[in-house]
């Protein structure tokens, strides 16, 4: 099997579709397997084999759910990477994220981190852009941090803007080393939050 693709990086969607559905099959595999050598040795599904071969699809079916779930969601063009990584300079990105809340899934094609400013770029008509910033912003409050957060439907403009963020100074953040998070700086902080939230 595959290395296992990671979050935050051109492809990731694609790739994990994948990845998702081989895990699936090699987990509901082992159970299945025991279900059949335990009816052939001894000639009836009636044996304990059969519930260790039931509670052992449990959790391949959850893998199946992820797997589903991962299929709802393509990659985003590669013109639009390539334009990203020409423009961004020095900045922190994370690309392909799926934020999901109680109520709405979002789809974010990039995420920008410069200092206390994150500027994202969502294609998808389905992403509220002002939802999905305020979505982004509670977060990080919740985890102590703070920023101005910015979800941009126009690709032109997201552009412009991760163009002057990259051409400029990062705005200067105080910041105390995080014990949760050692050897991390605050923007690393934000990208790993960010990712653990992403699907």
């Amino acid at each position: 099997m595959n290395a296992k693709p990671q979050k935050g990086a051109y492809g990731y969607l694609d790739k994990n579709k994948w990845y998702a559905w081989k895990k699936a099959a090699l987990m509901l595999s082992v159970p299945i397997l025991i279900f059949i050598v335990s009816w052939i040795i001894h000639k009836t599904r009636m044996n304990v084999m059969t519930v260790v071969a039931i509670v052992g699809c449990l959790p391949g079916c959850n893998q199946v759910v992820q797997a589903i779930m991962a299929g709802r969601y393509h990659s985003m063009e590669k013109a639009l990477y390539e334009e990203i990584e020409k423009v961004k300079g020095e900045r922190l990105v994370l690309y392909e994220n799926v934020l999901t809340t109680y109520e709405k899934t979002y789809y974010i094609d990039c995420l920008v981190i410069s200092g206390r400013e994150i500027v994202g770029y969502s294609g998808d008509p389905k992403t509220d852009g002002a939802k999905a910033a305020e979505h982004i912003k509670e977060i990080l409050k919740k985890n102590s941090y703070r920023q101005n957060v910015k979800i941009v439907k126009e690709r032109k403009a997201f552009l412009e803007r991760v163009k002057a963020l990259a051409s400029g100074r990062p705005e200067e953040v105080p910041f105390r080393e995080d014990e949760r998070y050692p050897g991390m700086d605050r923007e690393e902080i934000i990208r790993h939050l960010l990712l653990a939230v992403s699907l």
